[in-house]
């Protein structure tokens, strides 16, 4: 008759201590990975909802409604993801703008034997300084050009509050011509 080995249960435990050892910090390692790619795909978001909402700010709402909306905080749940926005507006005067305007002199192609311009620099006059009012008149007079500031934050599901390193800020610039 052979005589069998079989395992003991000292073996069978210091084989599970051992794959205990092993698997612990992997599933660590997994857990931690898997937070990473939640923060990164509530960034992402958070990303393509800040364009979105600055698109309708630069090119849906009208003037009145960008105005009156500024400062409020909007909130929206994505994929449980609490995501916040806030704009603010900040106006400039249709007076204090000033833009140069290139002033051109008269070119009389009868003193050029040559076909072209021989002396460039006497082509161009100093530039004039205009206003915005100036340069695009209208019977409205409001505010013609402003700058938006769009802070958003956002945080994860079971995040408690929203945290600063969540957040960034787009700046546009945008406006409002009539004409009549």
């Amino acid at each position: 008759m052979k005589k069998r080995r079989g395992l003991t249960l000292v073996e069978i435990m210091m084989a599970i201590g051992i794959l205990g050892a092993i698997i612990i910090p992997v599933l660590g390692l997994l857990d931690y990975s898997n937070r990473g790619t939640r923060e990164q795909d509530a960034e992402g978001i958070a990303a393509n909802l800040a364009k979105e909402k600055m698109n309708q700010l630069m090119f849906v709402i009208s003037r009145d409604n960008l105005l009156a909306n500024a400062g409020t905080t909007s909130t929206e749940n994505i994929k449980g993801n609490d995501i916040a926005w806030k704009y603010q507006v900040y106006t400039f005067s249709n007076a204090e703008l000033g833009f140069s305007v290139p002033q051109f002199k008269f070119h009389d192609p009868q003193i050029c034997a040559s076909g072209y311009e021989s002396s460039p620099g006497t082509v161009l006059d100093a530039p004039k300084t205009m206003t915005l009012e100036e340069v695009y008149p209208d019977a409205t007079a409001e505010i013609r050009m402003v700058d938006i500031n769009m802070t958003v934050k956002w945080k994860l599901p079971n995040q408690g509050a929203y945290d600063d390193r969540n957040q960034f800020q787009l700046v546009a610039r945008r406006t409002f011509l009539v004409t009549e």
